[in-house]
């Protein structure tokens, strides 16, 4: 870090004072953050390999340890294992993030995950041996291969059997996924200032099951001694299951 004299400090807390009073910004920053450059990789389609070495799991392990392929030599630490591909026929949930690094580090073994090489060199790929997976694996179904999951079955292919084995982390939808819940500015249709009614009868347009499980829960169905209801009575038959109206 460069240490600035008192007066050059002044002068530049003076000066961002009066390019913010002059409703100037100051300069964004140009280097995207980590979450910005796996967020730019996720929405890459890149070409399909169509060729790849077969090789049995025991002799590409081999080769790789000869080759001095380590989790050192990981160049990307951090994904989000998003595609255009896999939104194409599934957008229901939201992409996991996914820690390359640490995975790596655990595993020791990059064939576990990147058991195929292509044929051919991919100039996209920093290295041959380790393409990612959307290299091959793309749509669910492509008849000219169709022994190859797509991307989406891929994933969980390689990392549910994984986590179960180890006994160690997410097997289960919502524990990877966080659900993905649409803007309802872009969905709801309200006048200004609705009633209670309104707003009821407008949420119930698209959750019509949600509805019905709460008419038969005990939000909706409850009885029994309040202090706080009618004439301040403890009697078991009150509530919203008898006699409370239930107007919303």
């Amino acid at each position: 870090m460069i240490a600035l004299p008192l007066v050059a400090l002044t002068a530049l807390t003076a000066l961002t004072a009066l390019l913010a009073a002059a409703g100037v910004a100051p300069a964004a920053e140009t280097v995207p953050t980590r979450q910005q450059q796996a967020l730019l990789r996720a929405a890459e389609t890149v070409p399909l390999v169509e060729q790849v070495r077969s090789e049995d799991p025991l002799r590409r392990r081999q080769r790789l340890h000869a080759l001095g392929l380590s989790p050192a030599d990981v160049k990307t630490s951090y994904f989000v294992l998003d595609s255009p591909l896999v939104r194409a026929e599934s957008d229901q949930y939201l992409a996991v993030r996914f820690n390359h690094g640490q995975h790596a580090a655990r595993s020791g073994d990059c064939s576990r995950c990147h058991h195929r090489r292509p044929e051919a060199d991919m100039p996209y790929s920093p290295n041959p041996e380790t393409v990612r997976c959307s290299a091959c694996h793309q749509a669910s179904f492509n008849p000219d291969f169709p022994e190859r999951p797509g991307l989406r079955g891929a994933y969980h292919q390689a990392c549910i059997p994984c986590h179960q084995q180890e006994r160690l982390g997410p097997q289960t939808c919502n524990d990877c996924h966080r659900p993905r819940v649409p803007d309802h500015k872009e969905l709801v249709r309200l006048p200004d200032k609705p009633d209670a009614l309104q707003v009821t009868a407008e949420c119930r347009r698209c959750h019509e099951a949600q509805a019905e499980a709460v008419r038969h829960s005990v939000h909706w169905r409850w009885r029994g001694p309040s202090p706080y209801t009618a004439d301040h009575s403890n009697a078991v038959a009150h509530g919203k299951g008898s006699t409370a109206l239930n107007n919303y």
